[in-house]
């Protein structure tokens, strides 16, 4: 089993075309939120997959554990909170890139605390965390520790995935990350998460300071222009396949799905997955995950491809 934790909300879809004067706005509501979206997109791969997060009892909340049922991702570690489910509004810009204004102050996936954590994880073979759930109390509290405790027991994956409308001091962030990064096997950025933590560095820079501190697998996505990859011993830089983009919602979440679900795939069939990540290794695992997440950017909203449908991308999507 797989855990992946943070966040589950509802994205909600302001669409192309309405007037900002008009009293009437149809919106268009998908569940979703960064870890949701991994997790589904883990299942959709052939992973076995729990997400851990707290999930509102409200009418809302019931909605999101029918999904999650619906796509055969365990809900065993779900704690149900009475407290309101996170809204998180999308507007596209006129070449999809989204805007996000949150609502969620005292919302269920914000109040995970260790008393909710209560399992054996013997079997559990990696934990992701990331989003906004990283600088949010008590789930942030609770997240850290979890990664303190099974630091070097398991693979452990982080994703900051940066939402300054939620947590607008990027200080906390930066903190937050810092904390977190000690225990961390893989960690996956995006070129927009760099130039809000760390405007005046070098990503290049940052990355090497991560594997010097002993992260065993570093991306760096970079939208249109591809992505990069470093392990210990390799480096190598994809470009992003073409595709008529709808809009980029849940690209970033692909990329991390496929990606862990290649790692634990070596994980399974090499005694050490670290050591495994050649340049040879590390290209085709980011070529399969720049695919996924051109598929993603393919379709409206974070709608996360099967394995079937990223192995056809493989071949067919140009580069």
């Amino acid at each position: 089993m797989f855990i992946v934790c943070g966040e589950a909300l509802f994205d909600v879809f302001v669409p192309e075309g309405v007037s900002q004067a008009a009293f009437a706005v149809p919106f268009a509501a998908r569940a979703g939120g960064s870890p949701f979206n991994v997790a589904i997109g883990l299942r959709r791969l052939g992973q076995p997959v729990a997400l851990l997060t707290g999930v509102s009892t409200d009418f809302l909340g019931e909605r999101l554990m029918a999904v999650l049922q619906a796509e055969q991702v365990s809900v065993e570690l779900i704690a149900r909170k009475s407290a309101p489910t996170t809204l998180g509004f999308i507007q596209k810009n006129a070449v999809g890139v989204p805007s996000y204004a949150f609502y969620g102050t005292g919302a269920a996936d914000r109040l995970l605390s260790m008393a909710d954590i209560a399992f054996d994880f013997a079997a559990v073979k990696g934990i992701h965390m990331g989003s906004y759930s990283l600088v949010v109390s008590p789930t942030a509290d609770t997240l850290l520790e979890l990664a303190r405790q099974q630091a070097g027991k398991c693979l452990l994956s982080l994703d900051p995935n940066i939402r300054l409308n939620v947590e607008p001091d990027v200080h906390q962030w930066r903190v937050r990350i810092a904390k977190l990064l000690p225990f961390m096997d893989v960690v996956k950025v995006s070129d927009e998460d760099l130039a809000a933590l760390y405007p005046d560095v070098e990503p290049e820079s940052i990355i090497a300071d991560w594997l010097a501190s002993g992260v065993k697998l570093a991306s760096l996505t970079r939208g249109s222009e591809g992505a990069s990859l470093w392990s210990q011993q390799a480096h190598v830089t994809l470009p992003t396949p073409r595709v008529s983009v709808v809009d980029t919602v849940g690209a970033g979440d692909t990329f991390q799905a496929s990606l862990l679900n290649s790692l634990l795939d070596l994980q399974a069939n090499t005694a050490d997955w670290a050591l495994a990540l050649t340049e040879a290794t590390l290209r085709r695992i980011g070529q399969t995950a720049v695919c996924a997440a051109a598929l993603t950017c393919s379709r409206q909203g974070a709608d996360l491809p099967t394995g079937d449908e990223v192995q056809r991308a493989l071949t067919e999507l140009r580069v």
